[in-house]
């Protein structure tokens, strides 16, 4: 029996950028991007924040994506003007808009579920104690796994591994 080891996840080519190639996908994909968003990473850019601002106002982004994202900017400190690389001000303000747009009920259907340890994050942050509280209605997660085309890490889309496989 011979075995695989599984192909590491490459980063996708983006000649035009992360914004530019997000436009081109679906809900899956943009949920995909906020399960694995990592704001704080040194190589993050701009693009990023740009790219997060562009999926919440599209009409299709489900509301578990967008709370799951502004806790990873809440994570990250976005909303009091950290990380230094990513513009602080203009961090804070699209963490102010999300909050703000989540709490008014602009995100009507949560398509997506979450794992215990993204809705343990977004209670913490989100929940009556934490430091941006929301209307619990709104940390209720949808039921749908996501399935996307790629995998999100960190900063960028990359070829999904391919799963160890076994030949007899």
């Amino acid at each position: 029996m011979i075995c695989h080891a599984p192909r590491l996840a490459s980063a996708l080519p983006m000649p035009e950028g992360l914004l530019a190639w997000t436009r081109t996908q679906g809900p899956d994909m943009w949920h995909e991007i906020a399960c694995g968003i990592d704001f704080t990473d040194p190589q993050a850019t701009i693009d990023l924040l740009l790219t997060t601002q562009w999926i919440v106002r599209q009409e299709g982004c489900c509301r578990a994506t967008a709370v799951l994202l502004l806790a990873r900017m809440v994570g990250a400190g976005l909303h009091l003007g950290a990380p230094a690389h990513l513009a602080p001000p203009a961090g804070a303000l699209v963490a102010r808009e999300l909050h703000r747009r989540l709490a008014e009920g602009r995100f009507p259907v949560a398509r997506y579920r979450l794992s215990a340890g993204q809705q343990a994050l977004i209670q913490a942050l989100f929940g009556a104690t934490g430091p941006m509280p929301l209307p619990a209605a709104v940390l209720r997660p949808g039921r749908r796994a996501a399935h996307p085309p790629h995998v999100f890490l960190g900063w960028r889309p990359c070829w999904a591994p391919q799963p160890l496989r076994l030949v007899a």
